[in-house]
């Protein structure tokens, strides 16, 4: 028996080690051979990994919204929509999504018990989905939408034209045998109609000046949506039917407003290049991928102006802007975009090196009551030669020696001398002695001349870029005849002309030696600080109407006292000076932020050959079709023009990339929802604004639809919603309103989205409600089925027992 049950046991022994023991040790012990895709799906099944995706999702979203310096690096250069755009972000969300249905579909069986978490997962991977298509379909831009254009219908015009509803605004035709002029004068969104049939209306009233080729100026002033109350109105005269007894001065000319439609919208955070040749009208649009954003890029300091303690740092780039979808006038050129300015402004500088004398001070006037105030003064301009109304101004000399003969008193002074009768005396020139050809003659003691001053002349510009002359015009009289004497500042130039021709033209009349038995000097009126500059230095004078109060050399950088409290620093002068008109980088301490792109600049290459032109083109929020559309510097419009080989002109504009609508939009009328009292200049007394918008299906206006702040309007894949707008002025409470910015957006994949989140705040509502109460329920059927087998079980354990306690 001992030797069967040793048997026997080592049977059993190896059928367990055979068997269950077998299969265990093989997974604890003994490890096995995987494959890659069990490799895979295992990762994707880790509840660490999909942590770890988590973790990373949540510091990539971190930087790019709370850190935006880290995207806007120069190595990256992306604005927040791109950086959630990105391919790093693509790749976390993908893993995420394959994690979950991986982990859901391994580790969670599908049962009624577990559909919460089923819900859940499938509603973050249907968010996941959703919120790639809704960014990689997501555009977002803005147009303006101006309220009205002007049609303008004449004989002899080709076709009509239009003229955008702008204050400003202006065209000239050529229709027939001249040229119209009509310009915008003003408008008024609340004009009110006194007519009987609409008394008690408003309506948007546009004043439009007319200037035809031939005749009186007149007024056309336009409402919309009442053309019968067309009327034309009469400068100086007032309404032209109580003049000539017709509403229309000229009923030839037909004058309407009609809505203006805005066909494309501007995309945000883009770059692109518009072409055309000048005359035409429509743009041609390249795009320019691979452009930078924050950073400037410059080849050389020399390119641009910029503050010494912030130099430029010199990051070259050469980026080639090749056309687009369709040719335009630049396709046979090489364009190339050969610098980047996030920030900077166009600035005039001199310098010195030109080829020509062009004498340029720069000054500093300091006051202790009074910031500093800088000023440039060109010697040979006769206007920018004078500052401060005149009060100072800077001279060109020949020589040092020709300081002393300056003036010493700042009154124009003619001095008047008659050898023979030793008669010599300085005339004051004021509107009492400058007596006209009305005045009378006056009498020169001791002789037989007289003399009368018609009129001063003061900086004359001179042909060859000699400095400008000024002259007194004497008519005198002598016992032979009468003449008249140009007197000039140049004893050279002075001359006796004679005839009758007029005398604010004595160049063209015939002029003769110099009576030498009267002799005259005019000395000009001179500012009460004058510079003179010579070869080698400069002089300051500094006089009072009867005498000279100062009168030294001075050096550059010296500060000299003018007056009591007010010196003058010599910054810089120049010989022969040269305006260049280059960018100024703006320091980043003075930038405001809330500027954005509005000051960029590109420098455009644009080259055939050999020959390569280059200009600084400036940033316009938008490509608007003329500078009619530039409304009082709210709407830029600084396009830059090439000469091709062939003299074609072309005009390129740097603005951002267009898209065309479906359905083109107009503004119908513009309303201001106010507090009590109405607009008072006040942006406090403005409640709400509201543009009601119309749009072309099928060649049809639909019904104004109204937008307003927080409440967008949908249509034809696009919502549109209040952005900016034209705000009346606190002086003209009733102007404004002529145009709506309107933010334009799409939402492609938002409902899936919110389908996702449905979905997973279901599963969040059964896993944390319905679940516990399916469980709680199947464990009280446990619990209640355990009791019926106990009770089922006690008559059979009771007799056991009695079977048991029995002898």
């Amino acid at each position: 028996m001992k030797h069967h049950g040793d048997a026997g046991m080592n049977a059993a022994t190896i059928d367990l080690i055979n068997g269950p023991m077998s299969r265990r040790w093989r997974r604890l012990g003994a490890p096995r051979r995987r494959g890659v895709v069990t490799l895979v799906l295992d990762l994707f099944s880790s509840i660490w990994f999909g942590v770890v995706l988590l973790v990373l999702l949540f510091v990539y979203c971190s930087i790019g919204s709370a850190v935006p310096a880290v995207r806007e690096l120069p190595g990256l250069e992306l604005t927040e929509f791109e950086w959630f755009h990105w391919w790093p972000f693509n790749v976390l969300i993908l893993l995420l999504a394959i994690t979950l249905v991986t982990v859901t579909i391994r580790r969670i069986p599908l049962r009624v018990v577990n559909a919460g978490v089923w819900m859940i997962h499938t509603g973050i991977v249907i968010m996941l989905a959703g919120s790639y298509y809704y960014f990689g379909t997501k555009v977002e831009g803005d147009a303006p939408v101006i309220r009205r254009h002007v049609r303008i219908e004449l004989p002899g015009l080709a076709e009509p034209q239009k003229l955008p509803a702008l204050p400003g605004g202006a065209a000239r035709l050529a229709a027939g045998q001249g040229v119209w002029g009509f310009e915008i004068q003003s408008t008024n969104s609340n004009w009110p109609i006194l007519s009987e049939d609409d008394k008690g209306k408003e309506a948007y009233a546009v004043n439009v000046l007319v200037t035809p080729p031939s005749g009186e100026q007149f007024i056309r002033q336009l409402l919309a949506g009442y053309p019968q109350y067309t009327e034309d109105i009469l400068p100086g005269k007032g309404r032209a039917v109580k003049t000539t007894g017709k509403k229309l001065a000229d009923e030839n000319l037909r004058l309407s407003l009609e809505l203006e439609p805005q066909e494309t919208f501007h995309v945000m955070k883009s770059w692109a290049l518009f072409i055309r040749k000048v005359g035409e009208r429509e743009w041609t649009e390249r795009p320019m991928p691979g452009m930078p954003r924050y950073h400037d890029r410059i080849g050389s300091r020399d390119q641009v102006f910029f503050d010494p303690h912030f130099p430029v740092d010199i990051r070259p780039m050469d980026l080639n802007v090749p056309p687009g979808d369709a040719p335009d006038a630049l396709s046979e050129m090489s364009v190339h975009v050969t610098g980047f300015l996030r920030y900077a402004q166009m600035q005039q500088r001199w310098r010195d090196g030109g080829p020509a004398l062009n004498p340029v001070l720069r000054i500093t006037a300091q006051s202790a009551h009074a910031d500093e105030q800088a000023y440039e003064l060109v010697a040979l301009d006769p206007v920018r030669r004078k500052v401060e109304s005149g009060a100072v101004q800077f001279l060109w000399l020949n020589s040092a020696a020709e300081a002393e003969s300056l003036s010493k008193q700042s009154q124009a002074t003619l001095r008047v001398a008659v050898p023979d009768a030793d008669v010599a005396f300085d005339l004051p020139l004021t509107q009492e002695t400058v007596v006209g050809r009305e005045g009378s003659f006056t009498p020169i003691e001791k002789s037989a001349f007289s003399y009368r001053v018609l009129h001063v002349m003061d900086d004359l510009a001179m042909p060859g870029g000699r400095r400008p002359i000024s002259v007194a015009m004497v008519e005198i009289q002598t016992p032979e005849a009468r003449f008249t004497r140009m007197v000039a500042d140049e004893a050279e130039a002075t001359r006796d002309i004679h005839g009758d021709a007029d005398p604010h033209n004595p160049m063209a009349r015939k002029a003769e030696q110099v009576d030498r038995r009267i002799q005259m000097t005019y000395h000009p009126r001179t500012a009460p600080v004058t510079f003179a500059a010579y070869p080698g230095g400069l002089y300051l004078a500094v006089n009072t109407p009867q005498t000279r109060m100062l009168g030294r050399e001075v050096k550059v950088g010296e500060s000299v006292e003018v007056i009591p409290g007010l010196s003058l620093r010599v910054d810089t002068l120049l010989q022969n000076g040269v305006l260049e008109e280059k960018p100024f980088v703006v320091p980043p301490r003075s930038r405001d932020r809330g500027v954005e792109e509005n000051l960029s600049m590109i420098r455009l290459e644009v080259g055939s050959g050999s020959t390569v032109q280059t200009r600084w083109l400036r940033f316009n929020q938008y490509a608007l079709p003329s500078e009619a559309y530039a409304y009082a510097g709210r709407l830029t419009y600084v396009p830059e023009r090439f000469r091709l080989n062939d003299g074609t002109q072309v005009e390129v504009l740097f603005s951002r990339r267009r898209v065309r609508f479906r359905h083109p939009v107009a503004m119908e009328d513009f309303h201001l929802d106010t507090h009590v009292g109405g607009y008072t200049g006040s942006t406090s007394t403005i409640r709400n604004y509201v543009s009601r918008l119309r749009f072309l299906k099928d060649n049809q206006w639909t019904d104004p639809r109204p937008t307003a702040v927080n409440h967008p309007t949908e249509f034809g894949g696009y919502w549109f919603f209040q952005a900016m707008w034209d705000r009346p002025t606190p002086e003209n409470p009733n102007g404004g309103m002529n145009y709506t910015g309107l933010g334009v957006g799409n939402r492609k994949g938002v409902y899936v989205q919110l389908a996702g989140c449905c979905l997973a705040v279901a599963g969040m509502l059964f896993a944390f409600y319905v679940k516990p109460l399916i469980k709680r329920r199947r464990k009280d059927l446990a619990a209640a089925k355990l009791s019926a087998a106990e009770r089922d079980r006690e008559p059979a354990l009771q007799s056991a027992r009695l079977i048991g306690e029995s002898p």
